[in-house]
């Protein structure tokens, strides 16, 4: 799907990461949300590029200058999309007072929880803080040792797994006295996300939006319904045009949008298209249907901006890879687009997949992570949370996952802008 249409989607001229950087480093980013779910942050995780699997024990086994260094080689705002950083800093790193060359107000310093506190570490700790730099506590578990930052420290990081929520509670008065923000860490479903929230957290870190909040047995909302009918019908390969022309016919704002996508300079067509029968002329039915499923999935206004855009990111890096795992583009692309289709329907993903007229290799994939597919699909899904360990080497080779990453960012954030353009 979408192989040939996609790649008119613009692209900068120089390489998205240099070839120094590329040797270095893997980089992956986790969204940190406020409380309206938007993004406030991404944790920025990475690891040496060069380190063996049995070297990497989680995502910070990279130097912090190696990091550093990475970043301004990449460029921060390709990661972020603009937003702010949160970077974890190794204790030599801090006490060493090295220069970050990053303005203060992109980026949150993170110390680590097995850092140990003494007075080396604080006076250093003020001295970047007087610098401007906001700073968090990862990982805090309730330890006095780490009493001391607490009036240094800006945010403090909490794993709500490690504790009760009579022990949350307490804690979260505590801190909240000494004007402190609160991230709660490792909330995985929407109810946990609804308890923190209550609690007074203010940021929220997790796979959470990922999960359906309705599962199988309830029906469907009427909006929902309605979206599901549509992206059975794009995704019919017995579809034809007067069907197209009924179903667009209806929404104004899709009529609109794919119009003005296809007279846009993507397609720089010698005259302009007026109706959705023109534009299959002359772009052809496929690439017509492929835009519309991806119009209708980014038009969805009561999700998280950032779950649409993970699908994109998640369907372009499987599509990207796809050539040299022996798949399908267009099957790689459609099974990483529908990879979170039981988040956005509020539904099992089971209860979902009867309703879409996918291919077997698709579903199966999606349901079991069977097939090249499904190991594609875990590969891709393994990179992006920084679970490099998990990934098997032997069948990707780790520096192309980290390239294509860093692409299919980019890419899914320009592909907004111009489906989002006004």
């Amino acid at each position: 799907m979408v192989i040939d249409m996609l790649n008119t989607v613009p692209v900068t001229e120089e390489p998205i990461i240099s070839e120094p950087a590329r040797n270095e480093i893997f980089v992956a980013r986790q969204p940190i949300f406020d409380s309206d779910l938007n993004v406030y942050a991404y944790e920025l995780l990475f690891r040496d590029a060069n380190a063996n699997v049995a070297e990497i024990v989680d995502g910070n086994s990279a130097s912090s200058q190696v990091m550093i260094n990475a970043f301004l080689d990449i460029g921060l705002e390709t990661i972020t999309d603009n937003r702010i950083s949160f970077i974890n800093l190794t204790r030599d790193f801090i006490v060493g007072q090295l220069p970050l060359l990053m303005p203060p107000e992109v980026v949150v310093l993170e110390i680590l929880e097995d850092v140990e506190v003494d007075d080396e570490l604080l006076t250093s700790l003020k001295a970047f803080s007087e610098k401007g730099y906001t700073l968090a506590l990862d990982d805090y578990v309730f330890t006095e040792d780490k009493e001391p930052l607490f009036d240094i420290i800006d945010i403090v990081k909490i794993d709500i797994l490690e504790c009760d929520r009579s022990k949350l509670e307490a804690e979260v008065k505590k801190l909240k006295a000494k004007n402190i923000k609160l991230l709660a860490e490792k909330v995985e479903t929407h109810e946990e996300f609804e308890m923190c929230k209550s609690l007074g957290f203010d940021y929220f870190q997790g796979y959470f939006i990922s999960k359906p909040k309705v599962m199988s047995g309830q029906s469907l909302k009427p909006n929902r319904l309605s979206l599901l009918k549509i992206l059975a019908i794009l995704e019919d390969p017995d579809c034809d045009i007067s069907e197209l022309e009924a179903l667009i016919s209806q929404d104004v704002t899709i009529s609109y949008k794919i119009l003005r996508i296809i007279n846009s300079a993507l397609y720089n067509l010698q005259r302009e298209i007026a109706s959705v029968k023109q534009a299959i002329v002359a772009l052809g039915l496929k690439t017509v249907r492929e835009w519309l499923v991806i119009i209708v999935l980014t038009d969805i206004d009561d999700k998280p901006h950032e779950l649409i855009a993970l699908c994109l990111q998640r369907a372009r890096m499987m599509q990207s890879l796809s050539e040299m795992a022996g798949i399908n583009g267009d099957t790689a692309f459609t099974t990483g687009l529908f990879s979170s289709i039981d988040a956005i329907m509020d539904q099992s993903m089971e209860d979902v997949l009867n309703e879409l007229p996918l291919s077997t290799e698709i579903t199966d994939a999606l349901l079991q992570r069977s097939g090249a597919l499904g190991e594609l699909l875990d590969i891709v899904m393994h990179y992006e949370r920084g679970e490099w360990k998990d990934i098997d080497e032997g069948k990707q080779n780790s520096h192309d996952l980290g390239s294509y990453y860093l692409e299919s960012l980019f890419w899914s954030t320009e592909l907004f802008k111009q489906i989002d353009r006004k």
